[in-house]
């Protein structure tokens, strides 16, 4: 009889995740569908019932503007629902139409991907060589730790450094020997805790340490924030050559696929012809790429300011509001992503089930999306969301955590007064 083998710690790992994910399932936490016939942006039906949809990160609106389901349309009747073929070979003119917009929102040339987390699969392996060193923000996302699974066959040395630590980062740089590149990976706004990636400190290393290069994903800074929609770390930090940005197209851009972007036009051109995922993958949809350039006209128009500037107003909202109640969120930096530690599974399945019952979505969070132990809810704001949203979703979550959690200690500023502005959903 064969001696039974004992789980290696990646099977037990993949065991918990499907576990975890599986209850949350059954508990309606994830993988769940909607029940819409026609979306109507603020809100969606799950279980029969409609509920607040706080839980979505089409933050300007654009996932069903009509000018972007019009150029999806116009590209689907000019060249079907898909055009079977690698972009090696040949490819639509809407990508060089993309293209085209998105460098003068960027300034900087870019490399077009079917998704974000492909772009780092076809940019990370191409810019680090042998020899290079990676640091890795402890909770980068979680693409971006896939593709440095790719640089660790490569035989290139991957260590993780302290979240938003620039002290620490600083020490493992003077603390280098001899004269090799070191690339350092981060996001530009966090997805589950929504803090900033300290960008104008970040610059300043890159300005005395001539080895350091920064790659940062700014999916979920791209669109709402920085000029043309450059986004958050751009707008802090400015560019600078040894600068590689990644962005997404399906998050506050309203359309689908990735961006890559750099001032170097030969290393932009390299990843474009060697990128492996860019050579052997698929491409963009035509209703994609029609949806992507209807977008880009938008940004590059005086139009995002306006939606820009209405959307920073339901940030700052959430920020006083949330101050005010008291409700101890992990962060208050001005992004669209907030997080309230709730501790174990079952508290937070309580305070998730609660709030639906109280007509609002939020996204129940757990170990392996968060560490073990710290379960709790996120939550999203779109322009889709209106001001009497906001404070009724903000309301059910303080009266339904304390019923876990109780009172928790946290810095109230009592004098804060909540900004009287007219917010309306857009039309």
């Amino acid at each position: 009889m064969e001696k039974a083998l004992s789980p290696t710690r990646g099977e037990r790992m993949m065991r918990l995740f499907h576990d975890h994910a599986a209850r949350a399932r059954e508990i309606g936490i994830a993988r769940q569908i909607i029940e819409d016939d026609h979306l109507v942006g603020d809100s969606i039906i799950l279980d029969g019932r409609r509920l607040a949809n706080f839980g979505l990160c089409s933050y300007l609106a654009l996932g069903d503007d009509e000018r972007l389901k019009e150029g999806a349309r116009r590209a689907i009747d000019r060249y079907g629902t898909s055009y079977s073929s690698s972009v090696a070979y040949t490819a639509l003119p809407l990508y060089a139409d993309l293209r085209e917009r998105l460098e003068e929102m960027f300034s900087a040339n870019v490399v077009l991907a079917p998704t974000t987390t492909l772009a780092h699969l076809s940019a990370l392996p191409v810019l680090v060589r042998p020899g290079d060193e990676v640091l890795v923000d402890t909770v980068a996302h979680a693409s971006v730790q896939t593709a440095t699974q790719v640089l660790q066959a490569n035989g290139i040395s991957v260590r993780s450094v302290p979240h938003n630590n620039v002290a620490a980062i600083a020490a493992i740089l003077d603390g280098l020997e001899g004269p090799g590149r070191v690339w350092l990976l981060i996001d530009g706004v966090y997805s589950m805790h929504g803090d900033l990636a300290p960008a104008e400190n970040l610059f300043d290393l890159l300005e005395t340490h001539a080895e350091l290069h920064i790659y940062c994903d700014d999916a979920h800074g791209f669109g709402w924030d920085g000029e043309h929609g450059r986004g958050a770390f751009l707008a802090r930090a400015g560019w600078h050559d040894r600068l590689v940005l990644v962005a997404g197209l399906s998050k506050s851009f309203g359309a689908t696929g990735g961006v890559v972007v750099m001032r170097d036009a030969m290393l932009a051109d390299l990843v474009e012809l060697v990128g492996p995922p860019l050579t052997f993958g698929g491409p963009i949809p035509p209703a994609a790429l029609g949806a992507g350039v209807a977008s880009a006209d938008i940004h590059l128009s005086d139009e995002l300011a306006h939606r820009q500037s209405d959307f920073k107003q339901r940030i700052d909202l959430v920020n006083r509001l949330a101050i005010q109640m008291g409700i101890p969120l992990a962060e208050f930096d001005p992004t669209p992503i907030w997080y309230l530690d709730l501790g174990d599974y079952d508290s937070m399945t309580k305070v998730f089930l609660g709030m639906r019952d109280d007509g609002f979505y939020v996204n129940g969070s757990a170990f392996p999306v968060v560490p073990h132990g710290h379960a709790g809810l996120r939550f999203t704001i779109t322009l889709y969301n209106s001001a009497r949203q906001i404070e009724d979703m903000l309301t059910s979550l303080r009266e339904r955590s304390l019923e876990e959690i109780g009172e928790t200690e946290t810095i109230i500023d009592l004098t804060a007064e909540i900004p009287v502005v007219d917010i309306q959903s857009p039309t």
